[in-house]
Order: C-alpha cells, then sequence, then structure tokens
C-alpha cells in the first residue's frame, strides 16, 4: 500500500515546498564559509596527489556549499541538503584517451549524516576503505567519520577502477579517526535483518526518496528527527520497519495519532494500543509508541512477524533506558 491519502494536488505541493524550504532554513549556517580558507587548508585535498598513473588534474579545483550546490549538481542536490552537509570539494583527473576521473568529498556535520548519505544508495559490491564501500561500474563511494566520498570513471576500465580504488585509499589515510554510528539503528533487532536495506534519515524528501508512504508529511518529519528503515524476511516472510525518534515527546504522540488515522485509517486515542490492520493488499501494519520513539511496521506478510518486530524493538528501547 504506497499511499492512501489524496488531497488537492495544490495544497499537496505547498505542504511538501514548505517542508523543503523549513529543513534548509533549519540546517543552513549563521555564516557562510570561506571558500578560499577551506581550500587552502582541507587536510584532504592536500592529500591527494597532482597525478596518478598519468592522470593529471585538470580543471581548478571547486568547492560548493549549501548556498550553491545545485550549481553543480542540478537535481541530487536534495539528496545532501536533508542531511546537514557542509561544503563538497570537487576534483577532476584527465588523461589523453582514457576516461575522465572525478574525486568529490563531503563534508558532513556529523558522522550520523555521513553514514546516513552512504544509506542513501548502498547498490554495488563491498570494498575495503573507510568506515564502510561500495564500488560497482566505476564509482565507489564510502565514508569515514564526518566525511561522504564518491570517486567516479566515466568509463569503468581495469586501470581507471586502480585509479579510482588508490584515489580512495589516500584519502581513508588522510581522516585519522573513526565516527559512530547513529545510535538509533542499535535498537533494531539483527535477527533476520537484511543488512543492504538499512537507511538513516531526518525528513521527508528522504523517506520519499526510499518509500512513497503518502502524499503529506503525516509522520511529522524534520531535521531534528531520527529516522531508521530497514527490512526484515523470516522464512520468506518480509515485513518493513520505520523507527523514529522525536525531539519530544508530544511530536512523537502527534505523529502517532496522524499515522493511526491517516494510514491505518483508526480513530485514534492516545491511551489506547492500536491494532495491527490488515490492508487491502492484504499485507499489515502497525504502530506502537515509546516515550519519544515511534515503532512503525508496513508491508507486513504476517501479522505475528509485525508483533514480533514491535517486541523486540520495545524491548531494545527499554533496555536502553537508565
Amino acid at each position: 500500500m504506497k499511499s492512501i491519502l489524496i488531497l488537492n494536488p495544490g495544497a499537496a505541493l505547498f505542504v511538501f515546498l514548505m517542508g523543503v524550504s523549513a529543513a534548509a532554513l533549519t540546517m543552513a549556517q549563521t555564516q557562510k564559509p570561506d571558500r578560499d580558507e577551506i581550500l587552502a587548508t582541507f587536510t584532504i585535498r592536500r592529500a591527494l596527489p597532482s597525478e596518478v598513473e598519468g592522470w593529471k588534474a585538470g580543471r581548478e579545483d571547486q568547492l560548493f556549499t549549501r548556498d550553491d550546490i545545485f550549481d553543480y549538481m542540478d537535481g541530487g542536490g536534495e539528496i545532501y541538503l536533508a542531511y546537514d552537509f557542509q561544503f563538497v570539494f570537487v576534483r577532476e583527473y584527465i588523461r589523453e584517451g582514457a576516461p575522465s576521473i572525478v574525486v568529490e568529498v563531503y563534508q558532513m556535520s556529523s558522522s550520523e549524516d555521513a553514514y546516513g548519505v552512504f544509506t542513501h544508495d548502498p547498490d554495488g559490491d563491498e570494498a575495503d576503505l573507510g568506515q564502510g564501500a561500495i564500488y560497482g561500474a566505476g564509482l565507489l563511494r564510502f565514508w569515514k567519520d564526518r566525511v561522504f566520498v564518491r570517486i567516479m570513471a566515466d568509463r569503468e576500465t581495469p586501470e581507471a577502477k586502480t585509479v579510482v580504488m588508490g584515489l580512495g585509499q589516500k584519502i581513508t589515510g588522510a581522516i585519522p579517526g573513526d565516527g559512530e554510528k547513529p545510535g538509533l539503528i542499535k535498537f533494531l533487532p539483527e535477527e533476520d535483518f537484511k543488512p543492504k536495506s538499512l537507511r538513516y534519515f531526518h525528513t521527508l524528501i528522504s523517506l520519499n526518496a526510499h518509500y512513497y508512504l503518502a502524499n503529506v508529511n503525516i509522520l511529522n518529519l524534520s531535521p531534528e528527527t531520527r529516522v531508521a528503515m530497514a527490512r526484515y524476511e523470516r522464512e520468506g516472510s518480509q515485513a518493513r520497519v520505520l523507527l523514529v525518534e522525536y525531539p519530544a515527546v508530544d511530536r512523537a504522540v502527534d505523529a502517532e495519532g496522524r499515522f493511526t488515522e491517516m494510514f491505518l485509517l483508526e480513530r485514534f486515542a492516545a491511551d489506547r494500543k492500536a491494532e495491527p490492520k490488515k490492508l487491502e493488499d492484504g499485507k499489515f501494519a502497525g504502530v506502537a509508541r515509546n516515550g519519544r520513539h515511534l515503532i512503525i511496521i508496513i508491508e507486513a506478510d504476517k501479522k505475528q512477524d509485525l508483533e514480533w518486530l514491535i517486541r523486540s524493538i520495545s524491548r531494545n528501547l527499554e533496555g536502553s533506558k537508565p
């Protein structure tokens, strides 16, 4: 069941744009960074060679911030703005008769957000770089501490792949420490968990990129919320989990009510537990709240799997309390 709430299209677009604008405003920095100063002091830039295996640094190095990210990428900038992205450093390597290689180094404000961007697209083969890396079709992606990196050859060749991986090693070596993964994901049960399905994010725009729940922000997602989403499979039966952490209990209660009434189409009462519901597509959905955390199960093939996931996550959350 992808969406059950239909609004006037103009109203839905207005709500969506207002949410994106609010997120951008909340995360915006009060002082604009000095590009020349960042380029001059950026350790990773100094660690990159000017030439490698005949590939030479081409045009002048570039740096884009939250203010002008769309000058660099038309359409992909929303992904990074949905996290607390600070700037991206870009260098291109060129060699005559060979594919060009572009290095993008994204500086995030936290290791949690660097990890979150990394989970946005996990397709590819795992590689031994940073704190997690994926390689496929000439594109290497990895994260370490507060940095997310993309290195891409516009055409994959064995030689280009060697250079891409070597540049990745240079960048990894220039980042001295490791960062922490989001604490929220530790509450997800490890049993029957599909690791590549894990996504970590904050806002509606990221949720819509991974799963279209409804055409309005029924979960009240914002830059202040933390969301972990994953799929589980038990003996061929699947279910999807969204675990949302809100900054305050009242925000979680409000989101619980909105989901109950708008998605489950049931009357909400804060003092009454909502029962799992079988939807028109034959799958089960349900919701439970634990303090500031909201546990949402959707696309569950079996009611017992839904109930198991809610019990397991609730138990993990209770075990973390002092």
